[in-house]
């Protein structure tokens, strides 16, 4: 009897023990669109911050960056690959100020910075598994090289169209050999155009130097796209790199149009039996533009090649030109009995230099203006302008 009760006992004790017990539950399934704890802080612009794989941050007016994934196309060792490949980290915008969620494409060869709307992006220290990435708003950005670079045409989100003048001034320390790339990307990261603004001085100082530059391209397929001023870094060095971003909205040309002649200068074509170079209307070469029709064809067309730019065909071609001047620019244009009197502004002197290179520019903006029929011949307000 006693042991059928000890039997019993134990049972009790153990149903009455499995009774109380609470199940603990299994862990939650976390939503990967949705940043851990550790990662909800609301991170600095400006700042880098560590991402592995699948991690997010989020910035104080909503946005969310999230790394999807590093893609490895690098060669492996010991094979021969006809492009080294590279480490990719691939970006999902959203929130703050983009209006649609954005998918942003890094590489370590392709280059290691980006835009979504108004912000830049940019990476370092990329692994298989992290990215070390730093976004900033771009005006932030623009404001923080306040000291290095200065852009005064275009403003952040101008409406630009073909051919862009970029306008600005840069220290010395931002050239190299007096100039450094400017490059211009639609939405989708397509490069549309890559020139080296010139300096506008000795870029041999430590103190700002105007450059000017102007880029000519095809109509984008993105309605918005990217300016990209780049310091010059012969060294290569990571440590020595640095940019500014401007984000633009490209202006839609409406209305009917019409084919004009830009005068550059191709100096294969000016050139004696000796091979020196003549300074002679010889080497000017007409490029054709188009411009909307209005009531004013010969002040847009003269005002059009002061933007100077040329195309990739052009500038293999041999084709040159001095234009855009910081600073140089057409005030007033006025047509009678065939002449043409055209006033200028240059408050930087930029008309003056040698005999050679003033008369080229002088030829190049009356030889656009005398395509004309009505304009027989053109004279320069002020006289002194375009003078040795």
């Amino acid at each position: 009897m006693r042991k059928i009760i000890f039997i019993v006992t134990l049972a009790a004790i153990f149903g009455l023990a499995g009774f109380g017990c609470v199940r603990t539950p299994e862990p939650a399934v976390k939503d990967q669109d949705q940043p851990a704890a550790a990662e909800s802080a609301v991170a600095v612009w400006g700042e880098g911050k560590l991402l592995t794989v699948g991690a997010s941050i989020v910035y104080g007016d909503g946005l969310t960056v999230r790394l999807e994934a590093i893609n490895d196309s690098r060669c492996p060792a010991g094979v021969q690959c006809i492009w080294q490949g590279e480490l990719a980290p691939i970006l999902r915008l959203r929130g703050g100020m983009l209006t649609t969620e954005m998918e942003v494409v890094l590489g370590t060869v392709r280059g290691l910075t980006g835009a979504a709307g108004d912000y830049a992006v940019s990476a370092s220290d990329v692994s298989a598994e992290s990215v070390v990435l730093v976004v900033a708003k771009s005006a932030d950005q623009l404001a923080a090289h306040q000291d290095k670079i200065r852009v005064a045409s275009p403003q952040p989100d101008a409406a630009v169209a073909s051919p862009l003048v970029v306008l600005g001034e840069a220290r010395g320390s931002w050239y190299f050999e007096a100039s450094f790339p400017v490059k211009l990307f639609d939405a989708n990261g397509k490069l549309l155009a890559a020139v080296p603004a010139q300096a506008q001085g000795d870029w041999m100082t430590g103190e700002f130097v105007p450059f000017a530059v102007s880029l000519v391209f095809e109509p984008p397929a993105t309605a918005t796209g990217t300016l990209v001023l780049v310091k010059d870094n012969p060294s290569g060095l990571p440590e020595n790199a640095d940019e500014v971003r401007l984000p633009v909205h490209f202006a839609v040309e409406v209305g009917e149009t019409r084919a004009v002649k830009l005068y550059r200068y191709d100096p294969s074509r000016d050139r004696d039996a000796a091979g020196n170079i003549q300074c002679s209307r010889a080497g000017l070469v007409a490029v054709e533009r188009r411009i909307p029709v209005t009531k004013t064809p010969i002040q847009d067309t003269i005002r059009l090649l002061l933007k100077g730019g040329l195309t990739d065909a052009e500038r293999a071609a041999g084709i040159t030109t001095e234009f855009p001047l910081a600073g140089v620019e057409l005030r007033s244009a006025n047509l009678k009995s065939g002449v043409l009197t055209l006033e200028f502004v240059d408050p930087n002197n930029r008309t003056g230099g040698g005999s050679c290179r003033v008369g080229i520019l002088w030829a190049q903006i009356e030889s656009t203006a005398k395509q004309f029929p009505e304009v027989k011949t053109a004279r320069f307000i002020p006289a002194e302008l375009f003078q040795p």
